[in-house]
């Protein structure tokens, strides 16, 4: 089924969701370019007005966009000048998170960005291991959303581990409580994985013990099963999709 203005439902409702995660407080903490943008002027709410076809140019958007229909000579659409500007009028509007120039070319926030302290952010996030290595983002948000609203998935590419950040901390806290230890998976909030991590790299210190180490991690990969190329650890998270 199609929107009024021609463009397919799913994409709109995709390209939405994507925008909005690029507006939100968890990405423009860390997405220093965009912040720059929307924060053009000294402007600490992060609501100056940003191009939308440089927005519709990031990676994510773009995949997105690479799912409408072919028009009938083969030519994909996503190169008709008329049909982007449409599925972005639509996903634009359709979201209460974001808001549209009057000539509809840029977009902005609809709500000032809120800063949000270091302890508090910790307390919103819980860290993750093992993560298979050919894990996707939109894998470890469907498996922690029965939980609470995910705000933003961090996957360190190659490195077993990831982040998971709630909007709440009251999600955060029922997460760990329902995931850790399951299926060999642990599941801790980023407080607890820092305590524990700086005891870690004190223990790292001794040769012993960074030898002992050495040698536990030689014997998991070498008998880590492979999936489609990729060493996947028993009991880890894993799924295919695709990164905002």
């Amino acid at each position: 089924m199609a929107s009024s203005d021609g463009a397919p439902d799913a994409v709109a409702a995709k390209l939405q969701k994507q925008l909005e995660y690029y507006f939100s407080d968890a990405n423009l903490r860390r997405d220093a370019h965009l912040k720059g943008l929307a924060g053009a002027d000294d402007d600490s709410t992060l609501r100056q007005w940003v191009d939308l076809e440089h927005v519709l140019a990031f990676s994510r958007a773009r995949t997105i966009l690479d799912e409408l229909p072919s028009t009938t000579d083969g030519e994909p659409a996503k190169k008709r000048a008329k049909t982007i500007p449409s599925v972005a009028l639509t996903a634009t509007r359709a979201s209460s998170a974001l808001e549209l120039s009057d000539d509809g070319t840029k977009i902005r926030r609809a709500q000032p960005y809120v800063e949000v302290d270091a302890k508090e952010l910790a307390a919103r996030t819980v860290y993750v291991e093992p993560v298979a290595d050919d894990a996707s983002i939109d894998s470890i948000q469907a498996r922690f959303a029965p939980h609470g609203t995910v705000a933003n998935v961090s996957l360190p590419r190659g490195r077993g581990f990831g982040f998971v950040e709630f909007e709440a901390r009251e999600s955060a806290q029922k997460a760990v409580a329902a995931l850790d230890g399951v299926d060999g998976v642990a599941v801790l909030t980023k407080g607890e994985w820092e305590r524990i991590d700086r005891r870690w790299k004190d223990l790292s210190r001794s040769p012993a013990v960074a030898q002992a180490r050495r040698r536990r991690r030689n014997v998991a990969e070498a008998a880590a099963p492979k999936l489609g190329g990729s060493k996947i650890r028993p009991g880890s998270f894993a799924g295919k999709g695709g990164k905002k």
